[in-house]
């Protein structure tokens, strides 16, 4: 899915057409676009470094089709041990070719034919490339079983898609996403990739560039309401990839981009321009697909899904979502303030059950062992005195007998 990808910046009453060789195919497939279409090009992440292991969550997405012999490459983002976030035009059959609009209308190419079957996607993990020999199917960590993507006929402003996978991906690492906001002009992001660098055309190490900033985000003049503009970083081969806020969550998804040169390779993404896929303007989208991989989402400033809920067991912090572990239970934390549910505390800044009261004692001494008071029972006072009296009367009696 190689392709040459078109991409308007309008600039008053002129549309200016730059030719991008990025994204909509960085994803390469064998098979040919329809006549008239712009021919494929490669491209990459440039003048980046190595991925190291934090970035795990991004993995490298292959089309296979055993029986088409249709092969492509792109890249994702696991938000789910069974989801992959990525391009639209990385699942399916699509124009090699996108001219679109700031409406968000295509000007030229950018239709979308038909999706590829999802069990063809596989997902390989690690920050090394596979081999890819006689071994290749095997050596995925995960497989495609549904396809979740836009109700749309073309790439423009709607080039995202999401991968449900068959099981889960082992010892899967995720990221969060953000849902509920746009990203912000200025912002700086990281890109990780697998596409071809400036020095290979096929890296053994996926790649990373920090510190890039967002030009503009749509709706603009530039781009449309679902996508966000930005400078060099990005080739084919990364489609699909995220950008990773300072947060570490992914705001968007590699679309389309390039210099307007017409450069094949690398050169023709120095100095570029390129466009992402909002994730936030699909919110619907992505959290059906949650829902369909069984995982609660994770959106940005909100703990791991997968750790234990306040009231569930655990065995250390770490296990819970709130941090905070009491007694092998998740227990909810009240240092912002929050207040605590019926029955307990804030203790330490962290809702507990208080302890019972210490249970009260007699004060008159029932509870045995203390002197009486001066103010004692006047019926102890009374059987001490007809003791006394009785010890009088033996007394006299024995006098009497003398």
């Amino acid at each position: 899915m190689s392709h040459n990808v078109l991409a308007p910046f309008v600039r008053g009453a002129r549309t200016v057409a730059v030719f991008l060789p990025v994204a909509l195919a960085a994803c390469a497939s064998s098979t040919s676009a329809p006549d008239g279409e712009a021919a494929a090009s490669s491209a990459r992440i440039v003048r980046g470094t190595n991925s190291d292991d934090t970035q795990n969550a991004v993995v490298l997405l292959m089309h296979l089709d055993m029986k088409s012999g249709e092969v492509g490459s792109c890249t994702g983002t696991l938000l789910a041990p069974k989801l992959v976030l990525t391009a639209r035009h990385c699942v399916a059959k699509t124009d090699e070719g996108a001219l679109c609009s700031p409406a968000g209308s295509p000007i030229q190419g950018a239709k979308v034919y038909s999706n590829h079957a999802a069990d063809t996607l596989y997902v390989y993990t690690g920050t090394k490339r596979p081999s890819f020999g006689p071994n290749i199917l095997k050596e995925a960590a995960g497989r495609g079983a549904s396809l979740f993507v836009p109700d749309a006929k073309t790439l423009c402003d709607a080039d995202i898609a999401l991968v449900v996978l068959q099981e889960p991906v082992k010892d899967a690492q995720i990221a969060p996403v953000r849902l509920d906001a746009d990203p912000e002009k200025g912002e700086t992001y990281t890109a990780v990739g697998w596409g071809i660098t400036d020095k290979t055309q096929e890296p053994s190490t996926r790649q990373q560039r920090t510190g890039i900033k967002i030009l503009e985000v749509g709706p603009g003049r530039d781009v449309s309401k679902n996508e966000f503009l930005v400078g060099e970083g990005i080739c084919s081969g990364d489609s699909g990839g995220p950008a990773i806020s300072e947060k570490g969550s992914v705001l968007g998804v590699v679309s389309r981009g390039g210099n307007g040169t017409g450069s094949q390779g690398a050169s023709g993404c120095i100095n570029a321009q390129n466009i992402y896929t909002k994730v936030a303007g699909y919110k619907d989208l992505v959290l059906s697909a949650y829902a369909e991989a069984g995982q609660d989402p994770w959106i940005e400033g909100q703990p791991d899904p997968r750790l234990a809920k306040v009231g569930e067991a655990c065995e250390a912090n770490e296990a819970c979502r709130s941090g905070a572990c009491e007694a092998n239970v998740c227990a909810q934390k009240c240092d912002d303030g929050s207040a605590c549910p019926d029955g307990q505390v804030c203790t330490a800044g962290i809702c507990k059950v208080p302890p019972p009261p210490p249970k009260k004692t007699d004060s008159g001494g029932s509870g045995g062992g203390g002197c009486a008071s001066a103010g004692g029972s006047a019926g102890s006072l009374g059987s001490l005195g007809a003791v006394v009296a009785l010890a009088l009367a033996l007394v006299l009696r024995r006098r009497r007998a003398v």
